[in-house]
């Protein structure tokens, strides 16, 4: 959004969403209530739409309490996230939608074969309880791991004051899907992943594999999505890893296959969030692996 569009929909504070040719039959925002959060970086300002349902039903037809919750906490948390990105991964986001789907944390993907989907490789989806719940554990396709809703065990963003400093590292991990489809792979084919990120679904097929070999190139039990086959969690991943704090980002050195190269590459502002004075993760939940008896045995 350009400054001038920027500042007016600052100034309308809510507004409605339309679409255009009407209400799009998958991943809808049709009817939805919009909060534009400016976000700037020394001169620079780039605007983002915050949407949400208006009522309890979102588009979907299923139950969401968002806009009787939703307050300047949750949108100091998406701030807070966002200050820890160069700002050229900032920009490829236009628009974060929170309601109650998908069934997990969020949902980046998107296909660009369909008008009739409301997703667009620049929008992030949100479940609410993202913002309600505290971190928990989570099942995955090789195990469970440990979701890091934000970075402080047994808080929730809900009800926090309006200048918290907490951020969300499961926000980090949508936000790779659009860096993926935007940065890294803007001039091939977006719903691809670096090679380093590939795992076997990329490689002719996990089905035959024994575990250990299934899950190689895994840097998470959730390194692929549940229905499909590619590796585009498994480089989302890692992009979390990077920005959530000193333990995940020395993982990735210690990891037997990971972007780590390419993500130090592409990083333009080059100082950790947390030499710059924003919030560390120093520690690290180890994830719990089917192959080893859901122990935590690998060193990522």
């Amino acid at each position: 959004m350009d400054d001038v569009l920027c500042d007016a929909a600052v100034k309308l504070d809510r507004r409605e969403l339309l679409e255009i040719g009407g209400r799009k039959r998958r991943f809808s925002v049709h009817g939805y209530v919009a909060h534009t959060l400016r976000i700037t970086r020394g001169t620079q300002a780039h605007c983002i739409s915050v949407a949400w349902p208006p009522g309890f039903l979102n588009s979907a037809n299923r139950r969401s309490r968002v806009a009787d919750k939703i307050d300047d906490g949750w949108f100091r948390a998406l701030e807070n996230t966002l200050a820890r990105v160069p700002w050229q991964h900032v920009r490829t986001v236009r628009r974060i939608v929170i309601d109650n789907r998908p069934k997990e944390h969020g949902i980046a993907a998107f296909d660009r074969r369909s008008p009739d989907d409301g997703r667009d490789g620049r929008t992030i989806w949100l479940h609410e309880h993202l913002f309600t719940a505290p971190n928990h554990w989570a099942y995955g396709n090789h195990g469970t791991y440990w979701s890091y809703h934000n970075d402080v065990d047994g808080q929730a963003f809900d009800d926090q004051p309006s200048d918290h400093a907490l951020f969300s590292p499961v926000l980090l991990h949508e936000l790779g899907h659009l860096v993926a489809y935007n940065v890294i792979n803007a001039d091939t084919v977006p719903e691809s992943v670096p090679t380093c990120a590939q795992t076997c679904g990329d490689r002719g097929g996990c089905a035959d594999l024994p575990p250990a070999e299934r899950e190689a190139g895994c840097i998470s039990p959730y390194c692929m999505p549940f229905r499909f086959r590619g590796s585009a969690e498994n480089w989302a991943e890692q992009y979390r890893f990077y920005y959530q704090g000193s333990a995940s980002r020395a993982l990735l050195g210690r990891a037997t296959h990971s972007c780590l190269e390419l993500l130090v590459a592409e990083d333009t502002e080059h100082k950790a969030p947390w030499d710059d004075g924003l919030p560390d993760v120093a520690t690290f939940r180890p994830s719990l692996w089917a192959s080893c008896g859901m122990r935590p045995c690998k060193p990522w």
